[in-house]
């Protein structure tokens, strides 16, 4: 355990340095193909450069998640704090078990290098996110913070071209946007469409990382605990500060479409292009006229 010991402490002091040399010798993650991984199923990366992490902080079992055990937990803090991709981890449910429940230094590990992350994050994703850029900023500090955030997130984050990202890994068809917008404080599977559609899901998985943090205080040991709660602080009230912008889904827009079509077809047109012209003739403005 003296490897994971060495993650845990450099994160309770919460000094650079010290985390820079205690998880510089680990093999360093970089990305593989964007695919979808089906649930329960390895990632992409925990054959390779997870376990060989996860290995080289003395397991014997290499890289499991799950269930997830203490070198598992550490390496998923190693890749945060190093690497800051949460979503090389893949499955987010394994992940919010563990830090509600894991005891010992790979728990430690991970509460704290999770909570140091949001910590970070909290200042773009306590915010008021009205607009593409903003909310691109912020799928990108949550999946840095988040193990196992969707995929997508990193790639609106990244600013990657919709053009490229595969059909089942977009904001619209992306089972991991839609599970994540079935959560406790998501906004339903069906809401919106595009990134914000993809921001609501990161929002929701946000805020139950946070409650994951606070139940996981309870089994920390006490120097973690007092580091943990620090960061707490400042995460919950980043969280009480997002506001975000509000956007009809792609399913109610294809509805309306359709019955304004039927309407129309019909000779009772529902929805009229506006006709300054017209407008203005019939002594309506372009603003009043429907």
């Amino acid at each position: 355990m003296a490897k994971i010991d060495a993650v845990r402490d450099a994160l309770v002091a919460d000094d650079q340095a010290k985390i820079d040399a205690a998880t510089a010798e680990y093999p360093k993650c970089t990305d593989a193909a964007p695919v979808v991984v089906a649930p329960n199923q390895p990632g992409p990366h925990d054959k390779g450069c997870l376990t060989d992490i996860a290995n080289g902080l003395g397991s014997k079992m290499g890289f499991r998640a799950p269930p997830v055990d203490q070198a598992s937990a550490a390496t998923a803090a190693v890749v945060l704090v190093r690497e800051g991709r949460g979503d090389y981890l893949v499955h987010t449910d394994n992940w919010l078990v563990a830090i509600k429940t894991l005891r010992g230094p790979g728990g430690d590990a991970l509460r704290l290098a999770v909570a140091r992350k949001m910590a970070a994050a909290a200042p773009v994703v306590g915010s008021n996110i009205d607009d593409e850029k903003k909310a691109a900023d912020a799928l990108a500090a949550i999946t840095g913070a988040i193990p196992g955030a969707c995929l997508t997130y990193h790639l609106i984050g990244a600013g990657t071209d919709p053009a490229k990202i595969p059909v089942e890994l977009s904001a619209d068809h992306a089972a991991c946007v839609q599970k994540d917008l079935t959560r406790r404080e998501g906004m339903g599977a069906s809401y919106g469409e595009g990134s914000f559609r993809a921001l609501e899901g990161a929002l929701s998985v946000w805020r139950e990382t946070e409650r994951a943090l606070r139940l996981g205080v309870g089994v920390s040991d006490p120097a973690p605990r007092t580091a943990l709660e620090a960061k707490l602080a400042l995460i919950e009230a980043a969280t009480q500060k997002i506001a975000t912008k509000k956007v009809e889904s792609l399913v109610q827009k294809q509805q309306v479409s359709a019955i304004s079509e039927l309407h129309a077809e019909a000779g009772v047109p529902i929805i009229r292009s506006k006709d300054a012209g017209a407008d203005a003739a019939t002594g309506q403005s372009g603003r009043d006229a429907k």
